[in-house]
């Protein structure tokens, strides 16, 4: 497998950012592979606290993506708004996003199918069926309660969803100055109210609270606008305050590494790569670029995975941690051709 990063200068590159997002997705694919299937189960035979840690709390490391959501689109959502404006904005996302998922989509079909036919799980899901897959085009699967195909597509619709309303708002209030005025009042009501409900988790609302605070992150950072970077850090400090203390919000692990990590970004955010250490920054930089594609792709590798068990009839503990290796490795081999050969090629596919 080839390891030539793609044309993207180190300058333009935020070291903490992408350590973040590498250190994050490895996260999530374990948690996935320590909660799903015969191979977590046999891995936990050998390692039981490891599988119960990552398996309970590693699905917080997707609290990690959503804040440093937020932090890059501050970062380049004005320049994209006047440049564009708002639907060839809103369009232009949708492009970004969805020929990747697309093609992880239908892998993800293709591996469900065999796994059923090999052997059945509740996780597997039911057959997919053609409004199930248009739900899913349009980012509207769990909002129309449609089964969602794979574990991560949720977070593209999120993804989604948050970058829209932010779009809107931005647009209509035309500047940060202003959008500070009701931003912090959104994050309030999100951590009150709509992020300690479950019936609201497939609404941007839930997660608002995380993503607004990774938008203050950049904007306490940004040294080119004073009076917007002493509001933000103004903000980011009295909502450090508020949380950490309990006052107003329940102490939940979430909010912690939420505000913990926006003050981080606010300090560190915007530090890039230098060249005495050249190699392990493309290392970094190599599994960031491809964090987007190894996160929806993953969950096929695991249905393979999990049939090849089944289908060999093996017993044995270390098999199943052999193959929970396995997985992972050819997780990233699969993400780098699937960043190769689609993610990256289909940026250029843009309205002008």
């Amino acid at each position: 497998m080839n390891m030539t990063l793609l044309p993207i200068p180190l300058k333009n590159q935020y070291l903490f950012v992408d350590f973040l997002k590498t250190f994050a997705v490895q996260i999530i694919i374990f948690h996935h592979l320590c909660s799903y299937g015969i191979i977590s189960l046999k891995v936990h035979e050998l390692f039981p606290h490891f599988v119960d840690f990552v398996g309970v709390y590693g699905r917080y490391a997707v609290q990690i993506f959503i804040v440093i959501g937020g932090y890059l689109t501050a970062k380049s959502l004005p320049q994209t708004l006047e440049k564009f404006g708002l639907w060839k904005t809103v369009i232009n996302r949708y492009l970004r996003l969805a020929p990747t998922y697309t093609v992880a989509l239908i892998l993800t079909i293709l591996c469900a199918t065999i796994a059923r036919a090999v052997h059945y799980e509740e996780y597997i899901g039911d057959p997919e069926t053609i409004t199930q897959l248009l739900a899913h085009f349009f980012f509207l699967q769990n909002i129309l309660q449609f089964e969602s195909i794979s574990v991560g597509v949720w977070y593209v619709a999120i993804d989604w969803q948050l970058y829209i309303f932010t779009a809107c708002i931005l647009f209509f209030m035309k500047s940060f100055k202003k959008v500070l005025f009701i931003l912090p009042i959104l994050i309030v009501i999100s951590l009150m109210y709509f992020s300690q409900h479950p019936l609201f988790e497939d609404y941007f609302i839930y997660f608002i609270g995380a993503y607004g605070l990774g938008m203050i992150a950049f904007l306490a950072g940004d040294t080119s606008h004073h009076e917007t970077r002493q509001i933000a850090r103004v903000l980011l400090l009295i909502f450090l305050l508020l949380i950490l203390s309990g006052t107003f919000f329940e102490l939940r692990i979430k909010n912690v590494i939420e505000i913990l990590l926006a003050v981080l970004l606010s300090l560190y955010g915007k530090r890039t790569y230098n060249s005495k250490n050249i190699k392990w920054s493309k290392i970094c930089i190599w599994f960031s670029q491809r964090s987007y594609c190894a996160f929806l792709i993953h969950f096929s590798l695991l249905l393979l995975g999990n049939s090849l068990y089944y289908l060999f009839q093996w017993e044995r503990a270390i098999i199943g941690l052999f193959m929970m290796i396995m997985i992972w490795v050819f997780s990233w081999i699969v993400a780098h051709f699937l960043f190769t050969l689609v993610e990256f090629p289909f940026r250029k596919i843009q309205l002008r």
